[in-house]
């Protein structure tokens, strides 16, 4: 049985390191792509929570973070979401220590705790810092709750319940394509990337390391 020590030092190894700006640098693309196309959806945590599945909550908050630094260089908006990042990750990461992401049933449970988690930071985030306007492809259907007769507070909530939702699908399904098109030699030199090599490999892996 593979025993390992996790947490917040054990988990920053080398590897986990150069997994960093790898994150980094999907979040970013996938950030700009949201932002220049006025999506209603974003699809800028898919390195965030491909390291934080892989790598644990902290090298994965760290990505996030980092991620949402380098956003704000184009847009300053980003950076105060980083904060949404961080809380996602954490979720993420240690859900992954759970093995939610092993099977079906524990990555649509993830899934539905990661959503929640989601939006609500970045709801406290968007009426705290913005007023519930971010300027995003999502303000029209805030606007639209709004209308109804909602307060801002369960107009942003909803709104990004809503995108939500699509959002997390989309960052975890990419982010468990790649991570199962990863060599299992690299994953098992991870923390948490044992959970997500083929039993069995993992005796064969085991050996060779």
């Amino acid at each position: 049985m593979n025993k390992r020590k996790v947490g917040f030092f054990h988990d920053f190894n080398l590897l986990a390191l150069l997994l960093i700006p790898i994150g980094v640098s999907l979040s970013v693309v996938g950030y700009q792509l949201s932002t220049i196309l006025k999506l209603p959806i974003f699809i800028d945590l898919i390195g965030t929570v491909m390291v934080s599945m892989i790598a644990g909550p902290w090298v994965g908050a760290a990505t996030g973070v980092l991620g949402n630094l380098v956003n704000g260089m184009l847009n300053p908006i980003s950076i105060p979401f980083a904060f949404v990042s961080l809380c996602t990750a954490l979720a993420t990461g240690y859900l992954s220590r759970w093995k939610m992401y092993t099977n079906i049933v524990g990555i649509v449970i993830a899934g539905i705790i990661v959503d929640v988690i989601s939006a609500s930071s970045s709801a406290v985030v968007s009426v705290l810092l913005f007023g519930g306007v971010t300027g995003t492809g999502t303000d029209f259907l805030t606007a639209a709750f709004l209308a109804t007769g909602q307060q801002i507070w369960t107009s942003v909530i909803s709104t990004n319940l809503i995108s939500g939702t699509v959002n997390t699908i989309i960052n975890m399904v990419l982010a468990l394509l790649i991570i199962h098109n990863i060599p299992a030699r690299f994953l098992i030199k991870l923390n948490y990337g044992w959970n997500y090599i083929p039993k069995k490999l993992r005796h064969l892996e085991e050996s060779l390391s």
